[in-house]
Order: C-alpha cells, then sequence, then structure tokens
C-alpha cells in the first residue's frame, strides 16, 4: 500500500529537521546586584561570540559589543580566566560598560559603570534565579 501524500511530506519533515544542525541554547547567567541586591539581570552568551543583557522586568535584550579580552593562565591543570569588558550602547551612545571575569564555568566578579555617570554596579551570580529558559526572579 503506497502511503497518502500527507503521510509522506509529514516523514520527510522529520527527516530534514533531525538532519539539520543542532543548535544550542544560548548559554546564560542569573545576577543580582545594587543596593540589598534589588537589580536583577540576565546575561546570555551567544553563539556568533555576542552577548546580551535583559534586566528583570523589561523584555527587550540589551546587545552588548565586547571591547576588549585578557586571557590569563592561573594553572596548567585549570580552565583560563578571561577578563572581558562589554560595551553597551543605547539609541546609538555608549551606556555603560560591563566588566566580566570568568574560570571555566564560574564567573567570579561582574560589575557595571554607568558612562553618564561613573557609577559602578558589583553584581552576583543568582542561582536560585537560574531555570533552562531563562532567569525567574
Amino acid at each position: 500500500m503506497a502511503a497518502t501524500p500527507t503521510l509522506a511530506v509529514a516523514a520527510a519533515l522529520v527527516l530534514l529537521l533531525a538532519s539539520g544542525p543542532a543548535t544550542a541554547a544560548p548559554d546564560h547567567r542569573c545576577l543580582s546586584g545594587g543596593r540589598d541586591n534589588t537589580i536583577h539581570l540576565e546575561w546570555r552568551w551567544l553563539d556568533d561570540g555576542r552577548a546580551d543583557v535583559r534586566y528583570a522586568g523589561h523584555s527587550e535584550r540589551l546587545p552588548l559589543r565586547r571591547v576588549s579580552e585578557q586571557t590569563t593562565v592561573l594553572d596548567e591543570d585549570r580552565p583560563y580566566q578571561f577578563d572581558t569588558v562589554w560595551e553597551e550602547r543605547v539609541d546609538g551612545r555608549i551606556n555603560g560598560h560591563y566588566t566580566l571575569s570568568t574560570q571555566g564555568a564560574r564567573i567570579y566578579s561582574f560589575s557595571y559603570v554607568r558612562a553618564r555617570d561613573g557609577r559602578r554596579t558589583d553584581f552576583d551570580e543568582d542561582v536560585n534565579a537560574f531555570q533552562d529558559d531563562g532567569c525567574h526572579w
């Protein structure tokens, strides 16, 4: 018995989807900072080397551009330490900079400096807010 056209199309679609490259979800971290840890943000590393940030209570993501990266070998048996600075632009103007220090999957320091007045806000990783689909506060 021949397959119906609908069944044949469905089978072809399944094969096409199964053969395509798998795309991993962006790596993200949840961070809280400021006075009494009341500022919450979700940081994402994107597959193409870029990053973005989304603050709690906002749906928009702010694209970031890496402006510097320094790599340090602390111990040959340990992951490298990466110290990066990311630029945040809003309406074409620099709004601030994020400074991030990581080693392996760990964030050792994370801060934001607002361009307008140089005000610095330090953040810590908020593992309680982490969910596979993003940060939940």
